[in-house]
């Protein structure tokens, strides 16, 4: 018999099908129409699926749902939902490349440090600050999605304010938290070779009987 799927289980399925699926899609064909009305839409569809990412692990703890697959897919699904996105409104015209190569490329370099982390049997917890980048980095896509002036003049000054401070802040974050990452990573991986090598066996010495 077939073990029905937890609540939380079907946000994060939902979320890991429906952000690469059909997210791009809207923002891509959608957000060049450059209508407030449009954007704020998406801007919605968008922060529900973000939501998604804590409702899931609420339900999750709350209701003893806890699995070995959920904690695997749970972050993919961070994820496709970010990466999705961010490649969607650079399709879009709505964001600079290097941004994007920033904050994709900070992501590949802290599954790098979780891999060398699992190859060597040892754990990189998630810091304060990286949930804080998170936060931010939702919110910055939020921001952008929404904001319809990137390619107009003045009147804009305002809108492109905030989103450029925002995407300011989240590489600073982005940046800051990937150095507390590897740092820890180091620490331990020093830590981990250390004990390693304490316990490799002691040649015997034949001469000495």
């Amino acid at each position: 018999m077939t073990t029905p799927l937890s609540l939380s289980m079907r946000l994060t399925l939902f979320r890991l099908l429906f952000s690469p699926l059909v997210l791009p899609l809207l923002l891509v064909y959608l957000l060049p129409y450059n209508s407030l009305l449009i954007n704020s839409c998406l801007a919605v569809l968008f922060s529900l699926l973000a939501l998604t990412d804590f409702f899931d692990g609420y339900y999750a703890r709350k209701y003893q749902q806890e699995s070995t697959l959920g904690r695997v897919l749970d972050p993919l699904a961070d994820k496709f939902l970010t990466y999705s996105a961010l490649i969607a409104l650079l399709a879009a015209g709505k964001i600079y490349f290097y941004w994007v190569i920033i904050l994709i490329g900070r992501e590949f370099f802290v599954m790098g440090l979780r891999h060398i982390a699992l190859e060597h049997e040892f754990s990189i917890s998630v810091s304060k600050l990286s949930k804080l980048k998170t936060a931010t980095l939702m919110l910055c896509i939020t921001m952008i999605i929404v904001n319809p002036f990137q390619k107009l003049g003045v009147d804009a000054l305002y809108w492109n304010g905030i989103e450029m401070g925002m995407l300011l802040v989240t590489v600073v974050l982005s940046l800051l938290s990937v150095e507390q990452y590897y740092d820890d990573c180091m620490k331990r991986f020093t830590l981990h070779m250390e004990s390693a090598g304490s316990f490799k066996e002691i040649p015997h010495d034949e001469s000495l009987g």
